[in-house]
């Protein structure tokens, strides 16, 4: 069997493990049974739907906390909105 991980702030771990509890059941299985309706297209309880925002949320919490990492490691978290203006608008004019 795979292992899959995956980044969640507190408030959703607690939210998870609240939920599993409630159902009597292991974290591991009520998240592999909840991932499982959604892989097979059934309809997503509102808790379904809870947690499928939870993990994207998570995701994006891991990816803005990477680019903030590469941004400092580059110098560019130093940047100015007004730089970050100018960037863009150059960037546009460039594509055309």
């Amino acid at each position: 069997m795979a292992t899959l991980s995956f980044h969640a702030p507190a408030g959703t771990a607690r939210k998870i493990r609240t939920a599993a509890r409630k159902r009597g059941i292991p974290m591991s299985r009520f998240l592999r049974e909840t991932a499982e309706r959604a892989a097979d297209g059934d309809p997503v309880s509102g808790l379904g739907r809870e947690l499928e925002k939870f993990a994207i949320d998570s995701m994006a919490v891991v990816s803005l906390e990477r680019i903030r990492t590469r941004a400092a490691a580059t110098g560019l978290d130093k940047t100015t909105p007004a730089q970050i203006t100018a960037a863009i608008r150059s960037a546009r004019r460039a594509r055309g």
